[in-house]
């Protein structure tokens, strides 16, 4: 007899085997199933993806990790100098710019504080340069006042109904921010206000409550620099298919929510400048 044993023996060995298992009851552990190297790419809808190496799934997508050594995205840099300022997360290249039409003088257009007639006070913004050196994005302004100033809702122009009270709390400093519709080109869009650097809200300041020009939303003060009382405002467009109902307070800041804004294109005039 040899020692090694014929394959059709074997064969028939191993059929004995498997009926005298069957005939126990039992059957044989099933064979491991074949590894699936996972493919990046988009899922079922409602169900979420299953990614590949160097991928992180995103609601039923992948998004791909950069490469090792590669350069992130540019976004301008955070105001480390401002308390309390969240990190901007907006391409620096992406600006709604002031229309042509639109005066450039800061002196022409109407603040949500200060004096109905005579200009307001622009510390920055709308080409003012900080007398710090501290830059201010394109889409706000910094306006000086006295501690307790009151800062009232604007109508912006060619606003469609009251504003409304979108959020209140702490993004630049204490702040408010009110929600306007506005007909630009045929179209209405969101234009939000930002009313930062605030002492304190005022009476009006309750998310959803509608305004009227002139309603006091808060106190101006110094909640976004300490020492340096000044109403921060900035203005951004909501885009098109985003809800506001359901974003937290810090993501209106994000660039897939808002695109920032001119202010110019909305202020609305000042009584002497309009009739210039």
């Amino acid at each position: 007899m040899t020692s090694r044993m014929h394959p059709l023996v074997r064969a028939a060995v191993a059929s004995a085997l498997l009926a005298a298992l069957a005939a126990l009851g039992k059957t044989p552990p099933p064979a491991p199933p074949t590894a699936v190297q996972p493919t990046p790419g988009k899922g079922v809808p409602g169900v979420p993806a299953t990614c590949g190496p160097r991928t992180l799934p995103e609601g039923n997508a992948c998004i791909p990790l950069p490469r090792p050594g590669a350069p992130l995205d540019t976004a301008l840099p955070a105001r480390e100098d401002l308390d309390d300022a969240p990190a901007r997360t907006q391409p620096a290249k992406e600006l709604i710019p002031r229309r042509p039409d639109r005066p450039a003088e800061a002196a022409a257009y109407r603040f949500p504080i200060g004096p109905a007639e005579g200009a307001s006070t622009i510390l920055a913004g709308l080409d003012v340069p900080s007398p710090d050196d501290t830059p201010l994005p394109p889409s706000a302004v910094e306006i000086g006042a006295d501690a307790g100033d009151e800062v009232f809702a604007l109508s912006l122009e060619d606003q469609e109904g009251p504003a409304e009270v979108a959020m209140v709390g702490e993004l630049f400093g204490t702040t408010v921010v009110t929600a306007h519709l506005v007909h630009d080109g045929g179209r209405l869009r969101q234009i939000l206000l930002f009313h930062g650097g605030l002492e304190r809200v005022g009476p009006r300041a309750v998310v959803g409550v509608p305004l009227e020009p002139g309603d006091v939303i808060g106190y101006a003060g110094d909640s976004q620099r300490p020492g340096r009382v000044a109403l921060y405002l900035e203005t951004r467009q909501l885009r098109e298919g985003v809800s506001l109902g359901a974003l937290e307070p810090n993501r209106l800041l994000e660039a897939s929510v808002t695109i920032p804004l001119d202010p110019r294109n909305v202020l609305p005039l000042r009584a002497a400048a309009a009739g210039d």
